[in-house]
């Protein structure tokens, strides 16, 4: 046996029924003829079967150089989905395997992993289009080859190599053995070469073999599909090395293509002869495999139109071929098409002596893309703030393929390359909708607002196996009208719980047809609490205008309001008259108040905010005023601070006054006293048609103490220890139920410790790496000594640490971790009188068990049998077997394990074996 390979392939939709193909190559040899038939091993623990050679009439087929090609085919229906490993034997390998020893003792193995799933439909392992024979290489030069492996479905492949292993033929146990003494072949020589396989193309190369003589070695191709492995397919193959004054050919391929579907592809192969040492230089023969050709076998697992390679077979010097494709939408996929040149040179046949044929091979990727949504439109309807968009009718129309709609606020310039699909996730798109593949509109009223550029792009998407993803369409911009006012200002004019103040400001009506709206108009301002508040409600009078900007009809002071707690959200509606009366035309988004957040830091405080407006305060630079001075209601700007998003809007006040154009009032940060502070926004609808450019909108008041930068120093903690001697040996406590843990503990001393503790916290897990979790804060006094006592249901088992925490709030690291531990104890008697007597009745533990959290025993009588077993945390056995029934007077044996509840790992187990006698 020189190598091969097993495929798999599901060939019911309805059951789980699947062919097997073993592909093998043998040496023309007597283990040839005898080889008629192999056992597959389905893997499930049920099923085998002999399979005979179905090729050449059951002859095998003879492909030269004394190598038959076997084809084994079998079918087989599993019960149930699961992950099934079919696998063959043979026996036996061919002698004088350098890297085996003993070789032709040593059974062929090959096996195929491969999940079922019904969601993966009628899979197919991958096909491996180069066969593994004429596998020569030649001392000192580097050898390549490539399995060429093509998915069907267009799964992702990916490669490693493995150690060859062994398997017995007429039996399914025994099978993928590893061979004793096995070497990869670079191992063999005593002069250093590396063996490797590209992961992610395949290349198994050589470089570069040292001695003569035949090698085997394996790999596996593994088969992912969304990021699932579902299946791994070994290949065991020979190379025969061998020193001869040739040199192998060189073969040039195409750089790798991207294309979209229904472009005819075109390209040229060429490939020279390397000179040998004389000078000579041989004919070649020019190959092609891969999946895009007509299958030979007549199985269809290709969509038409396939792919040609001509060439004119020997050539010399120069061999040519040519690549034709007329791709389709069939071809579509995610995966590339992986297409395999090869070149073989011709030596001279001489009398007494044989030059061994050399090749090179390569890949060539073709990658097959959707075409692109083409002439996509966008109309706007901003009275019902909806945006139509339209397209050509997309040529690819494959059965579950589907349109991606996307959007973004703004435009931008991105063009795609021709193979960079879908949307690169930098440019700030999001997913709105999905659409049939055969659908040429779609209606986007998702939550737009007016007066906003949005951006649309659309993406063809295409279903599983195959997948893959169009090149994004142009882009389509459009900007809604606004014929309604828009909100300008949320301004929080005073900060109160019960009085506060904001400001709320709008524009006039904007691109408003009064002659297609007529008057009276009428504004109604509605409110609702929170930075997202929905529940809206209207706020003061209905405020009639004639639109002529002559009085002050566009602003309104919200009055008694909690703004020192409560973020506070506007909106506007507007009338206009219809033949029925005052008539809702629109609303306007709705606006938040900013709303500021101060926590207190060391010496510092750190302030940030945030607004849900419909203008953006994005790019900007905001300002932050601290009050001058306690109490005294004066505010100086103290910052700029430059955001770019919501991210950024933060600041942190160390005294500093960085403003000196309103005066400079720089403060010593104090946890003894209280800072407050407001911020000012800027933002912009970035519209010529909305006035002012700039929105300026404050914040209300909010204040923060700084933390000390005085931290309180860990106490010192200790904790009473068990005298395991003393307390075994007190029976008093054989039935205790309250454990009790005294803990004591001492200040730090040190000169940077804080002495002003006002709390300590004690935290409490049940071993040193659980998770700790607070018991209690003592706040008592300081006297010298501190102390608490745990009282626990289970056991005294336990860790403790304790912190301490100053009158700012700071709490100190934790102290060091004092743990507890049980003492555990459990012995048994050697005999029992389960008479029923009163005494000595049950067979349990000697005097008092300790901390015992389980016990399993089981208990044979003389002749080896079991009587009884149990597992709980007490024994007490009455001397009744299994079935309830009384055990005869005896000596029984038993095999007994205790587990403790304890912290000392050395103990947490104990194992007991011994006599028992049964007395009545």
């Amino acid at each position: 046996m020189k190598g091969g390979e097993i495929t798999v392939r599901r060939v019911s939709s309805t059951a789980l029924t699947y062919e097997f193909t073993l592909t093998i190559y043998c040496e023309n040899n007597v283990a040839w003829q005898q080889q008629r038939e192999v056992l597959f091993c389905f893997g499930d623990g049920l099923g085998s079967q002999w399979a005979p050679r179905s090729n050449g009439n059951g002859l095998g087929e003879d492909i030269g150089n004394g190598t038959m090609k076997g084809i084994y085919k079998v079918t087989y229906t599993y019960a149930a989905p699961s992950i099934y490993k079919v696998n063959v034997g043979i026996e036996n390998r061919n002698a004088n395997v350098r890297n085996i020893p003993n070789s032709d003792m040593v059974g062929f193995y090959v096996e195929t992993v491969f999940k079922i799933d019904p969601g993966l439909g009628l899979n197919s392992t991958p096909l491996l289009m180069n066969p593994a024979v004429d596998l020569t290489a030649v001392v000192g030069q580097k050898f390549i080859h490539n399995p060429n492996a093509v998915d069907i479905e267009g799964d992702s492949l990916a490669y490693r190599l493995i150690d060859c292993r062994t398997g017995l033929q007429t039996t399914c146990t025994g099978r993928g053995n590893a061979i004793a003494g096995f070497r990869q072949p670079n191992l063999v020589a005593a002069t250093s070469s590396s063996f490797t396989i590209n992961s992610r193309t395949g290349d198994l190369i050589w470089n570069v073999p040292q001695e003569t003589g035949l090698y085997n070695c394996a790999f596996i191709i593994e088969e992912w599909r969304n990021g699932v492995k579902i299946s791994e397919t070994v290949r065991d193959m020979q190379i025969e090395v061998k020193d001869a004054d040739n040199k192998a050919p060189i073969i040039k391929v195409p750089d790798d293509i991207c294309v979209e579907a229904g472009t005819f592809i075109q390209q040229n192969v060429t490939a020279d002869d390397t000179p040998s040492s004389t000078g000579r230089k041989d004919q070649l023969n020019l190959y092609s495999t891969g999946s895009v050709y007509k299958p030979t076998d007549g199985t269809a697992y290709f969509a038409q139109p396939y792919a040609t390679f001509t060439a004119t077979n020997p050539s010399n010097p120069i061999a040519t071929g040519v690549f034709r494709w007329q791709t389709s939408c069939a071809h579509i996929r995610e995966q590339t098409y992986d297409i395999l040149f090869k070149v073989e040179d011709v030596p001279p046949t001489r009398v007494g002596s044989t030059i061994p044929k050399l090749v090179d091979s390569k890949i060539w990727k073709v990658k097959i893309v959707a075409p692109r949504v083409k002439n996509l439109k966008a109309t706007g309807d901003a009275g019902n703030k909806a945006i139509t968009l339209t397209w050509d009718a997309y040529s690819c129309q494959n059965a579950g393929a589907e349109l991606i709609i996307y959007r973004k606020q703004g435009c931008d310039n991105f063009v795609p390359d021709v193979c960079q699909t879908g949307i690169p996730a930098g440019l700030g798109y999001v997913e709105i909708g999905r659409v049939p593949i055969n659908a040429t509109t779609y209606v986007d009223n998702n939550g737009l607002k007016r007066d906003t550029d949005y951006s649309y792009r659309i993406v063809a998407s295409f279903a599983a196996p195959s997948g893959g993803k169009s090149v994004s369409s142009d882009q389509i911009c459009l900007k809604l009208e606004a014929q309604v006012p828009v909100i300008t200002n949320v301004t929080v004019d005073k900060t109160s719980s019960t009085q506060g103040e904001i400001t709320v400001k709008w524009t006039r009506p904007i691109d408003f047809k009064p002659e297609q709206f007529k008057g009276p108009y009428q504004y109604r301002l509605f409110r609702a609490t929170g930075l997202t508040g929905t529940s809206f409600a209207q706020v003061g009078a209905n405020i009639n205008t004639d639109l002529s900007g002559t009085v002050a009809d566009t602003v309104f002071v919200d009055k008694n309001l909690n703004t020192q707690d409560n973020a506070y959200r506007y909106r506007v509606l507007f009338y206009y008259t219809s033949a029925t009366g005052l008539t809702l035309l629109d609303s306007t988004e709705a606006a938040s108040s900013v709303r500021l957040t101060t926590t207190a830091d060391v010496r510092k405080v750190v302030l940030t905010w945030q607004a849900n407006t419909p203008w953006s305060n994005d790019n900007q630079t905001h300002r932050v005023y601290r009050e001058t001075r306690p109490g005294s209601g004066v505010f100086t700007r103290i910052a700029d601070v430059t955001v770019q998003g919501a991210s950024t809007y933060t600041f942190t006040d160390d005294g500093q006054d960085k403003i000196a154009s309103d005066g400079s009032f720089p403060v010593k940060m104090s946890p003894d006293s209280s800072y407050c502070y407001k911020v000012e926004t800027v933002g912009t609808y970035n519209s010529t048609k909305i006035k002012p450019s700039l929105l300026n909108n404050f914040s209300q008041i909010s204040c923060a103490t700084p933390k000390s930068d005085l931290i309180p120093c860990p106490p010192v903690l200790n904790i009473d220890l068990l005298d395991c001697d003393a307390y075994t040996k007190d029976n008093s406590n054989c039935n205790q139920t309250t454990f009790e843990n005294k803990l004591t503990w001492t200040d730090a001393t040190g000169a940077n410790c804080d002495k002003d503790i006002v709390k300590y916290t004690l935290y409490y897990a049940s071993g040193p790496d659980g998770a700790f979790t607070k018991i209690a804060d003592i706040t008592t006094p300081n006297p010298p000594a501190h102390n608490y006592t745990h009282t626990k249901t289970d056991s005294y088992m336990g860790c403790y640490y304790v912190t301490a925490t100053n009158k700012y709030g700071t709490e100190s690291a934790r102290s060091n971790v004092v743990c507890k531990d049980n003492c555990p104890s459990f012995s048994l008697p050697n005999v029992f009188t389960p008479n029923g007597d009163g005494k000595n009745d049950i067979f349990q533990a000697l005097k008092c068990p300790r901390f015992v959290q389980e016990v399993t025993i089981s208990i044979y009588n003389r002749n080896g049998q079991k009587v009884y077993d149990y597992t709980g945390p007490k024994l007490e056995w009455d001397g009744r077997d299994n079935s309830g029934n009384d055990s005869p007077s005896g000596t029984y044996f038993y095999n007994c394990s205790v587990k403790f509840l304890t912290l000392d790992t050395a103990k947490n187990s104990l194992t007991l074996k011994g006599y028992i006698e049964l007395i009545k």
